[in-house]
């Protein structure tokens, strides 16, 4: 099961154009205890990922509501325009915590993403 995500966790870089898609394959147990940690640590500011099926969206959502305690919810237009990560279409989920906790996932498999030569 793999994931395409883009994380800004701790603090926002200089430009948006520094924050890159990284390949989780969350079959593997390292891979998995570093994604579940950092929804556990609280440090999550942002976090967009699109996954090769419907099964690795699932888990991503089962830990986002899960170990991150986040709830789905509707942005405002001031959020959408001030989040980094947002792109129209996807599913939000928030973490109780004043600032950051949002989570940003395409309900659509995209496994073409995945299926690309390096």
């Amino acid at each position: 099961m793999r994931l395409l995500i883009a994380l800004i966790d701790w603090q926002y870089p200089l430009a948006k154009e520094d924050t890159e898609n990284t390949v989780w394959d969350i079959n593997d147990q390292n891979t998995l205890l570093a994604l579940i940690l950092t929804y556990g640590n609280g440090t999550l500011l942002e976090l967009r990922a699109e996954g090769e099926t419907e099964e690795a969206i699932e888990a991503l959502r089962s830990i986002a509501i899960g170990t991150g305690a986040s709830h789905k919810v509707e942005l405002s237009l001031a959020e959408k325009q001030r989040l980094w990560l947002y792109q129209a279409g996807d599913e939000c989920y928030k973490q109780p915590m004043d600032s950051g906790g949002y989570t940003f996932i395409n309900p659509k498999p995209q496994p073409d993403k995945f299926n690309r030569p390096s």
